[in-house]
């Protein structure tokens, strides 16, 4: 697993939005991905979120969730443990070196040191600043609004 795909990029995939395209496609090029703690937590709360918008039924997400089980059973999605503390410290440090610059969110700075912590060297994602740090940290970067590849 060298790829790191952000639950931004993840999301896509399950759910058609603009950018459903790039997404599966960055996925299909990844082949296995790591799915982390973080993702457990964001993926399924961003289908509920969905719902109470009413964007998608409850039968949608239901489909959808289960879509997302086949995946992790199947291994395309591999679930892997985090060290928390490293991911912790590593996300600090990023923060440090870059937020001010780059003005990222706690959340997107912590998918990326995760992507470190797993020992990624490719990061996917929709998030602009979340991007720029990702390869300001020495990841290649993928944005799937653009299906570009930098580095």
């Amino acid at each position: 697993m060298t790829t790191y795909v952000d639950s931004s990029a993840l999301v896509p995939v399950y759910v058609p939005e603009p950018f459903s395209e790039g997404a599966r496609g960055a996925v299909r090029v990844a082949g296995q991905i790591p799915f982390t703690a973080l993702h457990r937590l964001e993926i399924p709360n961003a289908f509920e979120l969905l719902v109470g918008r009413r964007l998608l039924t409850r039968d949608e997400g239901n489909v959808i969730r289960q879509q997302l089980e086949n995946d992790l059973e199947s291994h395309r999605l591999l679930a892997v443990a985090l060290d928390l503390d490293r991911v912790f410290t590593g996300a600090t440090q990023l923060s440090r070196e870059h937020t001010a610059r780059l003005l990222t969110r706690s959340l997107d700075v912590l998918h990326v040191a995760a992507a470190h912590v797993v020992g990624c060297s490719t990061f996917v994602s929709a998030d602009d600043r979340q991007l720029a740090l990702a390869e300001a940290s020495g990841l290649t970067v993928v944005d799937i609004k653009r299906r570009r590849r930098k580095r």
